[in-house]
């Protein structure tokens, strides 16, 4: 099924919005919050055609979870990338 650009387009900038709150919660330690997103990702990423972000949700949502800064940062540099590559 094909979504509406529209919808793709809030989508997308939806995801903007959690990477940058991510970054925030990481530099506050608040792992909760990732672990949230992550979860969200995981669960949508697929479903609106970026199965790449369900991986990269489930790999913040575990990391987050297990507070393990340096797979973290890893998930969150393959987040950063994504959000990158968007056009």
């Amino acid at each position: 099924m094909e979504l509406p650009l529209h919808i793709l387009g809030r989508y997308i900038e939806h995801r903007k919005r959690d990477f940058q709150q991510c970054l925030y919660s990481l530099k506050r330690h608040q792992y909760k919050n990732i672990e949230k997103v992550g979860h969200q990702l995981k669960g949508n990423g697929a479903t609106f055609g970026h199965p790449e972000l369900s991986s990269i949700g489930k790999k913040l949502e575990e990391a987050a979870q297990e507070k393990d800064i340096d797979n973290l940062k890893e998930s969150m540099k393959e987040f950063s990338d994504w959000v990158k590559n968007l056009h």
